[in-house]
């Protein structure tokens, strides 16, 4: 008999079970006792058997398929505010070792969301951003009872919503400069997501003004910002005497852009000049010098979103919105290069 011709009825035969125990095991239920599960998965190994999709159903209400909601948007712009490829490999890592599909799917407005859902029938959705900020996306999938995850959450007056902490990301970074010295840091958003800019600006303008600083009040820039435009305004920071000792970019763009301007005014970088980028990518770590960052690694707490979705399910009843786990990854990290050194006394 070939592999492929393997059904649930030929592991139910040669364990000595029921079908359904067969399925209860592959579902991993507990209620089946321990000598008939090992029975079950000695014919399983012994036979090759691969579970389908239609089995596993009969063992309970579950569809073993993971969604992520991804915003309807160009390709470009999805791909400069999300790393795809390191969210689609590690989501993929943590849902196949137990034993779940992932899949992605395009939503530009709720009814889309909902064909989706009657069509797949998730077990649970991960809301990327921004999706995860969709108040109407969390209630219809509240009253369907379906589990939703996303990849953080945030203080904002006084209630715990849902949505990555960008204030603290970026206010997080500011600290880190204030820790060598600097009080003369500037912050350039760069291109990207308008709500997102104001959150980090709003968390650096806190980090500088607790310090006692007032850079945040000159080298700051309110508005999202094309390669030229940073360039132009990195200019105009860096040229006078008095001048930011650190700036922080929100993109690598940013960041190549301000290595650009420093060499062209003879400033040297870290002597004379310091730079901590909010993106990790392979330019950065390849540049001359290669950029320090603190970045969010949203590959990891995409990972962590899905496990939250499979382990989930008994502690919310099957419904409502599960929240991030501290335990599955850090919020940020910081990789330290060559960019970042005290601040210079003569500025």
């Amino acid at each position: 008999m070939g592999r492929g011709n393997i059904t649930i009825e030929d592991v139910a035969r040669e364990a000595g079970v029921s079908r359904q125990t067969v399925s209860r095991v592959i579902n991993r239920s507990p209620n089946v006792s321990p000598s008939a599960r090992g029975r079950v998965e000695q014919a399983i190994e012994a036979l090759g058997y691969v579970p389908n999709a239609a089995a596993r159903r009969m063992g309970g209400a579950r569809s073993y398929l993971v969604l992520a909601a991804i915003e309807r948007a160009p390709a470009g712009r999805l791909a400069g505010r999300l790393p795809l490829d390191a969210m689609l490999l590690e989501g993929l890592e943590a849902c196949s070792k137990a034993g779940y599909h992932l899949m992605f799917e395009q939503v530009g407005e709720e009814r889309e969301l909902a064909a989706a859902l009657t069509s797949l029938t998730p077990d649970g959705v991960v809301l990327l951003p921004p999706l995860d900020e969709d108040t109407g996306l969390h209630d219809m999938l509240a009253r369907r009872g379906i589990r939703a995850a996303c990849l953080g959450e945030r203080h904002e007056y006084g209630r715990i919503l849902p949505g990555l902490d960008e204030a603290g990301f970026s206010e997080a970074a500011t600290a880190k400069l204030l820790e060598h010295g600097h009080r003369q840091v500037g912050f350039i958003c760069g291109e990207g997501d308008t709500a997102r800019s104001r959150r980090r600006v709003e968390g650096y303008r806190r980090a500088l003004a607790e310090a006692g600083s007032r850079a945040h009040r000159r080298f700051v820039s309110d508005d999202a910002l094309d390669l030229p435009g940073a360039i132009d305004l990195a200019r105009s920071w860096l040229a006078p005497t008095i001048r930011p000792t650190a700036i922080i970019a929100g993109t690598e763009a940013v960041a190549l852009g301000v290595l650009q301007v420093a060499r062209e005014l003879g400033l040297a970088v870290p002597r004379d000049l310091s730079l901590l980028a909010l993106q990790e990518t392979p330019g950065l770590a390849r540049s001359h010098p290669a950029v320090s960052t603190l970045h969010q690694p949203l590959g990891a707490l995409f990972a962590g979103a899905c496990l939250r979705l499979i382990e989930g399910g008994d502690e919310t009843g099957g419904k409502g919105l599960l929240t991030p786990d501290p335990n599955h990854a850090e919020a940020h990290l910081f990789t330290a290069r060559a960019t970042i050194a005290r601040a210079p006394r003569a500025v």
